[in-house]
C-alpha cells in the first residue's frame, strides 16, 4: 500500500521549492483570476469550507492546464465582532466557549492567551495556511494577508474604498431600520450573528383605525395594504393585554408586548395607561381608504404580542372567514361581550380582487380546495392562506371598487398604497424581523430605527439598475441562481455599514465608527493583485492618490510617495489580472456578500473591471446529516490526511454533489477510495509502455471513448459540474479501460494505452494531485503533471457507432451469462440472433418521436401511420408502449448489417470468453422463435 502522507509531503515541498503556483504577469498568455472568500479565522478550518474551496481549486488547476495564467490567492478575515466576542467569553470563562476551545485541543494555559483578540489572528491565520497547504491547494501564498487596522496596508486600502464610495454618495447618513443588539447597542450584520444570518427587516404597514367618539387610534399591522379595500371588522385578543401609548402626539392602542418595539422605532413614545380588551370589543372604528365603519370582534387566533396586537379583517382571508363563521354561530360569545347580533350576522366578504379560475369568494374557494371545515383546521387554514397569498400576488387584479388601484396588479397596488397611506397620515411604516436573530454576544436582536449611523445606499435605484446590467453580462454557475440575485437586488435596503465595537478599519471621516465586516469585504480581490509588492512599502507612504493611480489609472505618478517603478509594476499587475473571472461561495451569501461584491465593483471600477463570473453552491452534509457541532460531524481539514488521505478527501467532496444541491460527504466512500487510488497507481505502473504495435478495430473504439470522455469532461469542467466530471474521469474512463483490456485478452495497443493513462492522470490530477504527480514521475513522463497540458480532443475520432457495437458485445456477454445461470450447463454452442431489419427503422423513429413526447398513445399513432410498420402492428402493440414508457430508447441506432459485422469481429473474443463455438445469425435467416425476440442492441440467445 502506498504511503499517502509521505507522498503528500514530498510534493508539497517540491511545489513550494519550485514555486509552481506562484503567478506572475505574462502578457503572452490569457489570465484567469479566481477566488474563494477569505474565511473567518476564529477556529480551525473544517469540512464545511472544503466543498466551496475545492470548487475554486479544481477550476484553477483545470484552467492552468488549459494554458491560462492562473491567479488563485487567499486571505484571512478578522473584521467584525466574532473574535472580540469570543475573546470576551474566554475572559469571562463562559462555559460554552471554554468547551469549544478545549474541543479544539487547547489547554487552560493556552486558552488564557485567547482573552486578547490579537491572539486569534496571530494563531489562526498561520493554522489556516498550514491546513490549506496540506490539502494541496494551488494557491500563490505570497499574496496572503489578514484584515483589520492591525494590517496597516490593508487599512489604507479600505479607507480609500470608503472615501470613493462617499464621493459618489453611496455611503449616506440617515434614518433607517437596522437589526439591533439591544444590550450592546449596535447594529448586527450577518457575520456578527450567532443565529439568523440572512434574516432582515420586513416592511409592515400599521394602519390607523379611529374609535368613534374618542381620541384613541387602534393600530393594525399588515403586509397587505391592498386588502384594506376589503376591510370588514377588527379582531382583538380577548385574553390579551393592551395599552394606550402616546406617539408623536397621537394616542395609539396596541398590545402591551410591542411597546418596546415601538420605542426602538419612534423617539417620542409615552405609555399612558392599560386598556382592557372588553373596553374595545363591540366598539366601532373608521379605517382608511373606504367610507365604512368597522365593528371590533374577539378572536382566538390573535396574539396581542404579535404585530401591533390587533388585526383588521378582510374576509377573502380564509383564516378570518372561518373565524367569522365560528362567531356567527357562537351565541354564547356574542352574549358574553354584549355584541350586536344583527351586526355580526350581516358581516360578509367584500370581493376586491379577481384571480383567473376563482370565484368572488376567494376565502371560501381556497378553504374548500384545501378541505377546511372550520376554524379548528388550523394547519389546513395556514396552507390555504399561504397558497391564496401566492395567487393574489402573482395573478391578482384589483376590481372596480378599489378606487385609485382599480385595474392594477396586486403588487402595483401595494406599492402605491404604502406611499399613499403614509403621505395621507393614515398609516405608518413599521418594521419587523422576518426571523429570529441572535448576536455573537448571544443577545436576541430587534429592529431599531437609527439616525446617527452610516449606511451603504443599496436602496438607490440608479445603483440597482447598474448592478442589474452587470449581472446581465455575467456568467453564473449555475445559471439557475440568477433569479435569486435578481430578487436580492430588488429588495435590498440601505445597509448599516458601521459599528462601534469589534475589529476593523475606522471610517475615515468619522473615526468613532468601525466599518462592519460585510462592508469591508467587497472589493478586496483587487488588493490581491498588488499585496505581494506592497508588503515592504512603508504604510505611511500609502494614500488615496496611490490607490487612485494603481487601481483606477487616475492622477499623476509624481503625486505618489511610493517608488515610481514599483507603482508602475503594481499598476501592471492590477491591469493584467483584473477583473475577477470566477468567485465562488455558498448559497447563503447570495443575499449579502456576493451581491454587495457586485454593487461595490460597479460603484468604484469602470465596466471592464466588473466581475465576470460568480459560482454558488449548496451546504455540505456529512454522511447524510446536516453538519453541526452538536452532532460532532464537523471534520477538521487537518484530520483529512490521516483519516482518508488528501487525494481521497478532495475527490470525495467534489464527487458528493454539484450545482445548487447540497453535497454529501460520504466517509465510507472516502475510506474505500484510498484503496482505489492504490490500485490505480499499480495499474498505471503495470500497463504503461507495454502492448502490441498493431492497431485493431477495438482500439478504434477505445480511442473514440477516450476522446468522448475528454470532450464531456471539458464541458463539465467549464460549467463547474465537478461531480459529473469526476464520474467521467475515474469511473466511466476506468470502466471502459478495463473492458478494453478484457476485449483485447490483455493484448492492448501500446501507444493507445500510454495515451489513455496519461490523459486520465492529467484529468484526475485536478482532484488527486499528489498520487498523480507520484505516478507521473514514476512513469518518467517529465515535468509536473500539475503544469502539463490538458489532453486534447480529436472529434473526428469519436464514433458513436463503435460505442453501439461495443455496447452490443458487452450486453451479449451479460445476456449469455444470464441464460447460463438459468440453464446451468456448460455450453457447446451459443447462437446469437441479430434483430430483423425493420426493427432498426422502428427504433430510429421511436427515438425521434420520444424527443417530442413520452405519451405511448401519441407515439403509437405516429408509428402506425407509417405504411412500412402496419403489417407488424400486432407485434408492435405488444412491446412499443412498454418501451416508450421506460424511456430507454435512443435515436442513435445502428443497422442489422453493422451489428452483425461487429459481432462477427468479436466472435473470437466471445468464443474465448465462453470456451465454446459462437454462431452469429441474422434473425431473417433463422427459423428459431428465439430469433424474433432480438431487438436493436440486444441479441436473442440460444445455448446448446
Amino acid at each position: 500500500m502506498i504511503n499517502t502522507q509521505e507522498i503528500e509531503k514530498k510534493w508539497r515541498d517540491r511545489w513550494e521549492k519550485d514555486k509552481v503556483f506562484e503567478s506572475n504577469v505574462n502578457k503572452k498568455k490569457n489570465k484567469f483570476f479566481l477566488t474563494f472568500p477569505y474565511p473567518y479565522i476564529n477556529a480551525y478550518p473544517h469540512i464545511g469550507h472544503l466543498y466551496t474551496l475545492m470548487r475554486v481549486e479544481a477550476l484553477a488547476r483545470y484552467k492552468r492546464m488549459k494554458g491560462f495564467n492562473v491567479l488563485f490567492p487567499q486571505g484571512w478575515h478578522a473584521t467584525g465582532s466574532p473574535i472580540v466576542s469570543a475573546a470576551n467569553r474566554v475572559k469571562e470563562k463562559e462555559e460554552k466557549q471554554i468547551k469549544i476551545m478545549k474541543d479544539m485541543g487547547f489547554n487552560d494555559k493556552e486558552i488564557k492567551k485567547f482573552e486578547e483578540p490579537r491572539e486569534w489572528l496571530d494563531y489562526f491565520a498561520p493554522e489556516f495556511e498550514k491546513d490549506f497547504r496540506e490539502m494541496g491547494l494551488s494557491i500563490d501564498w505570497r499574496r496572503q494577508f489578514f484584515t483589520t487596522d492591525i494590517n496597516k496596508h490593508y487599512d489604507k486600502f479600505i479607507r480609500w474604498q470608503f472615501n470613493k464610495l462617499k464621493e459618489k454618495r453611496y455611503v449616506v447618513k440617515g434614518k433607517f431600520p437596522v437589526v439591533w443588539d439591544p444590550v450592546k447597542k449596535c447594529p448586527v450584520g450577518d457575520h456578527d450573528r450567532a443565529e439568523g444570518e440572512g434574516v432582515t427587516h420586513k416592511d409592515f404597514i400599521w394602519a390607523k383605525f379611529k374609535i368613534d367618539d374618542s381620541d384613541l387610534i387602534i393600530m393594525s399591522g399588515t403586509t397587505r395594504p391592498d386588502a384594506l379595500y376589503g376591510q370588514s371588522n377588527l379582531w382583538i385578543d380577548p385574553e390579551g393585554e393592551y395599552v394606550i401609548v402616546e406617539v408623536d402626539g397621537e394616542k395609539w392602542v396596541v398590545g402591551n408586548g410591542v411597546v418596546d418595539k415601538i420605542k426602538d422605532q419612534h423617539t417620542d413614545v409615552k405609555v399612558i395607561e392599560d386598556i382592557k380588551p372588553e373596553e374595545l370589543i363591540g366598539k366601532w372604528v373608521q379605517g382608511p381608504l373606504v367610507n365604512r365603519r368597522l365593528y371590533i370582534l374577539p378572536a382566538g387566533f390573535i396574539d396581542s404580542n404579535v404585530g401591533s396586537g390587533i388585526v383588521y379583517s378582510a374576509l377573502e382571508d380564509p383564516v378570518d372567514l372561518y373565524e367569522l363563521d365560528k362567531i356567527q354561530k357562537d351565541v354564547e360569545t356574542q352574549e358574553k361581550y354584549n355584541l350586536d347580533k344583527d351586526v355580526v350576522a350581516k358581516l360578509a366578504p367584500i370581493s376586491i380582487i379577481k384571480i383567473p379560475g376563482m370565484g368572488d369568494d376567494l376565502g371560501r374557494d381556497i378553504g374548500e380546495e384545501f378541505g377546511v371545515k372550520s376554524a379548528k383546521d388550523v394547519a389546513k387554514l395556514e396552507k390555504a392562506k399561504g397558497e391564496l397569498n401566492k395567487r393574489v400576488f402573482r395573478k391578482g387584479v384589483m376590481k372596480d371598487n378599489c378606487g385609485v388601484c382599480k385595474g392594477m396588479s396586486v403588487p402595483e397596488a401595494q406599492e402605491l398604497l404604502k406611499k399613499k397611506l403614509i403621505d395621507d397620515k393614515d398609516a405608518i411604516m413599521f418594521y419587523e424581523l422576518d426571523g429570529k436573530v441572535v448576536s455573537r454576544d448571544l443577545n436576541e436582536c430587534v429592529i431599531k430605527i437609527v439616525e446617527d449611523q452610516w449606511f451603504m445606499a443599496y436602496g438607490d435605484k440608479e445603483w440597482k439598475d447598474t448592478v442589474r446590467d452587470a449581472f446581465g453580462k455575467m456568467k453564473l454557475y449555475p445559471e439557475k441562481v440568477r433569479p435569486q440575485f435578481e430578487y436580492v437586488i430588488g429588495w435590498l435596503h440601505n445597509w448599516a455599514c458601521t459599528r462601534e465595537e469589534g475589529l476593523g478599519t475606522r471610517l475615515p471621516w468619522d473615526e468613532k465608527w468601525l466599518i462592519e465586516s460585510l462592508s469591508d469585504s467587497t472589493i478586496y480581490m483587487a488588493y490581491y493583485t498588488i499585496v505581494h509588492l506592497l508588503k515592504d512599502v512603508d504604510p505611511y507612504d500609502i494614500d488615496d492618490n496611490f490607490f487612485d493611480y494603481v487601481l483606477l489609472g487616475k492622477g499623476k505618478l509624481d503625486d505618489i510617495k511610493v517608488d515610481s517603478d514599483l507603482v508602475l509594476r503594481m499598476k501592471d499587475e492590477f491591469d493584467y489580472w483584473y477583473p475577477v473571472d470566477f468567485r465562488n461561495s455558498g448559497k447563503d451569501l447570495v443575499q449579502n456578500h456576493l451581491t454587495f461584491y457586485v454593487f461595490n465593483h460597479c460603484a468604484i471600477f469602470p465596466e471592464d473591471k466588473w466581475p465576470k463570473g460568480i459560482g454558488v453552491n449548496g451546504w455540505v452534509t456529512v454522511d447524510g446529516q446536516k453538519m453541526s457541532k452538536s452532532l460532532g460531524n464537523m471534520i477538521p481539514l487537518r484530520d483529512m490526511s490521516s483519516k482518508f488521505s488528501v487525494d481521497s478527501a478532495r475527490f470525495t467532496i467534489l464527487n458528493g454533489g454539484e450545482g445548487m444541491d447540497d453535497p454529501n460527504w460520504d466517509s465510507e466512500f472516502a475510506k474505500t477510495f484510498i484503496v482505489k487510488l492504490d490500485q490505480f497507481y499499480n495499474f498505471c505502473v503495470e500497463h504503461y509502455g507495454k502492448g502490441r504495435e498493431e492497431y485493431k478495430k477495438v482500439d478504434r473504439w477505445m480511442e473514440s471513448k477516450l476522446n468522448e470522455v475528454v470532450l464531456k469532461v471539458n464541458s463539465f469542467m467549464e460549467a463547474t459540474l465537478f461531480r459529473s466530471s469526476a464520474q467521467q474521469i475515474y469511473f466511466e474512463l476506468g470502466n471502459s479501460l478495463r473492458w478494453y483490456i478484457r476485449r483485447c485478452n490483455g493484448d492492448y495497443n501500446k501507444d493507445l494505452m500510454k495515451k489513455v493513462i496519461e490523459s486520465q492522470l492529467l484529468m484526475l490530477s485536478v482532484y488527486c494531485p499528489f498520487i498523480c504527480e507520484e505516478i507521473w514521475e514514476k512513469l518518467e513522463i517529465g515535468g509536473y503533471v500539475s503544469l502539463s497540458k490538458w489532453p486534447g480532443v480529436d472529434k473526428k475520432k469519436i464514433n458513436y457507432k463503435l460505442d453501439l457495437g461495443e455496447d452490443m458485445v458487452r450486453n451479449s456477454v451479460s445476456d449469455i451469462n444470464s441464460v447460463l445461470k438459468l440453464v446451468k450447463i456448460k455450453p457447446k454452442r451459443i447462437r446469437l440472433f441479430v434483430s430483423l431489419p425493420w426493427k432498426y427503422e422502428l427504433f430510429k423513429l421511436l427515438g425521434e418521436e420520444m424527443k417530442k413526447t413520452r405519451n405511448p398513445g401519441e407515439v403509437m399513432k405516429v408509428v402506425m401511420s407509417k405504411n412500412e410498420f402496419k403489417r407488424y402492428g400486432g407485434e408492435i402493440s405488444k412491446f412499443v408502449p412498454k418501451l416508450v414508457a421506460s424511456g430507454k430508447v435512443s435515436d442513435r441506432v445502428s443497422s442489422c448489417q453493422e451489428e452483425f459485422d461487429y459481432l462477427m469481429e468479436a466472435k473470437g473474443f466471445l468464443e474465448k470468453e465462453f470456451d465454446c463455438v459462437v454462431d452469429v445469425i441474422k434473425a431473417e435467416d433463422a427459423a428459431e422463435k428465439k430469433a424474433l425476440q432480438a431487438a436493436p442492441g440486444k441479441v436473442g440467445v440460444l445455448v446448446d
